[in-house]
């Protein structure tokens, strides 16, 4: 009896606990709040979505300039069918003439690339029914509310907030190929104001805010959803339709007569190359580096994270043990400054211009002596001349430094000049022809070109070829009426 009595009073106690109605099965009682919220059997019933956003984001990380933050404009068609798991995305950046395309559709299966200016169709691994509308989806809170509602197994109960004013109740879960996602639910609406997901920098968050709330066939919907990184703004929707269950099938009809896209290298492992006496190409994924043997050290260029795995990948390779003393920093992209704590904690030097200076601390995250910075001005060179540097500004940033290794005869570039296709010859920009003349310019004569996002190694003929190999301009399809107006 003493036991019993001993139980029911923790259960007592538990209950007081509990937030009042929650008492029980939390997850459930808040789920079926949210439900209710946002229509009920009207939301559960829908079988298919249709959503048009068009957004604007800034390109933190990515912009012209480490001094300001550009603004990219964005209108995406998303068609989600929930009752077989497919999903389809027409994705317009920027505004005509000068656009930027990208349609892609994952059937249930299998995933699929649509370049509808070179006319090719191809299978793609990588487009999955979580991926395969860039997170456009997740922009609606009746997208989360319907997965939360298929997900309740998986949610936690997160307790209770203030947020915005008013009492919230927070409750996490995850979808299968999705991150876990923390949904802020009104507590006496049940509508979500705002979900919040991990970045991948450690402690940052993106936080979807939802407002502006509608009601079309019975179901609920934010008109508006303001999204922030790490604090900071990051993408505001300017205009949303949505519709609920379109007909979707000539959505996933794939064109006829297109042509496959050439196949591609796998650089899914670690992989080193060496590319002439004292230098070599390592890296996996989208991140590589070139790494000249100076002697007692190792210089290299090419920032991505993933920095120390790559030195060690090229000791172990080389038979040899040797730290890396100098870091050349291509450009102040946060993609491309992924690896500069790593390169911090090596105890290596920075060879960058001064405009990037405060981008490489801030992403080392450690506090970087001056010493610790070799500034170029339009050129420059480190150990001797065993490698150079030239300062190349572009449309894509307003300095990027490429780095020569004159004993190979070698060029290494960031974003400029690469492919990642087994064969052929890669697309080219107008870009390239200035880029030709730079080495000209500086009397550099390169045999090689190795690049940040490629284990593949192109040729001169390759980049004469590219500069004759530019595409016309992407223009949209006849029938994405959504991209028209």
């Amino acid at each position: 009896m003493k036991i019993k009595g001993k139980f029911l009073a923790v259960v007592c106690c538990l209950a007081l606990l509990a937030p009042a109605g929650l008492a029980g099965d939390a997850e459930d009682a808040l789920i079926d709040k949210i439900v209710a919220a946002y229509g009920g059997d009207a939301l559960l019933e829908v079988k298919t979505l249709r959503i048009n956003d068009r957004s604007k984001g800034f390109r933190y990380g990515q912009s012209f300039s480490p001094n300001e933050i550009d603004l990219a404009h964005y209108n995406a068609l998303v068609t989600v069918d929930f009752e077989n798991r497919r999903k389809a995305l027409q994705w317009v950046r920027g505004s005509q003439p000068n656009i930027s395309l990208q349609h892609q559709i994952f059937d249930g299966t299998q995933g699929y690339s649509i370049d509808h200016t070179a006319r090719t169709l191809t299978e793609n691994s990588g487009i999955t029914y979580s991926s395969a509308d860039r997170r456009v989806s997740w922009l609606l809170d009746t997208v989360l509310a319907r997965m939360i509602a298929d997900e309740r197994a998986d949610a936690v109960y997160q307790g209770e907030e203030n947020y915005d004013g008013a009492a919230h109740r927070k409750i996490s879960f995850q979808a299968d190929g999705f991150p876990r996602m923390t949904l802020y639910i009104e507590s006496e609406s049940g509508r979500i104001s705002k979900m919040q997901r991990s970045h991948w920098v450690e402690g940052q968050y993106f936080n979807y805010q939802f407002s502006g709330y509608k009601r079309q066939d019975g179901i609920t919907y934010a008109a508006s959803t303001y999204v922030t990184r790490g604090g900071q703004p990051f993408e505001v929707v300017t205009a949303r339709a949505v519709k609920f269950n379109p007909e979707v099938t000539a959505v996933f009809d794939l064109p006829v007569g297109y042509g496959e896209e050439k196949p591609t290298i796998d650089f899914s492992k670690m992989t080193v190359n060496k590319l002439a006496d004292g230098v070599y190409l390592a890296g996996q994924n989208w991140g590589f580096s070139i790494f000249v043997d100076a002697g007692d050290y190792f210089i290299a260029s090419g920032g991505y994270r993933g920095l120390k795995d790559r030195l060690e990948a090229v000791n172990a390779f080389a038979g040899v043990d040797k730290r890396l003393k100098f870091q050349v920093v291509s450009h102040h992209h946060n993609d491309h400054l992924g690896g500069m704590k790593e390169a911090a904690e090596l105890g290596a030097v920075f060879v960058t211009v001064k405009e990037h200076v405060n981008a490489i601390r801030e992403s080392a995250g450690v506090t970087l002596a001056d010493d610790k910075f070799v500034i170029v001005d339009g050129s420059g060179s480190v150990a001797g001349g065993k490698l150079m540097v030239v300062d190349f500004p572009t449309g894509h940033t307003s300095h990027l430094l490429v780095s020569y290794i004159p004993s190979a005869k070698i060029a290494f570039t960031a974003d400029t000049f690469f492919s990642r296709q087994e064969a052929g010859v890669p697309s080219g920009s107008e870009r390239l022809s200035a880029f030709k003349k730079m080495f000209a310019d500086h009397k550099l004569d390169v045999d090689y070109f190795a690049a940040a996002h490629s284990g593949r190694v192109l040729t001169p003929a390759e980049l004469d070829a590219a500069i004759n190999n530019i595409p016309e301009d992407e223009v949209c399809p006849a029938d994405w009426k959504f991209c028209m107006k």
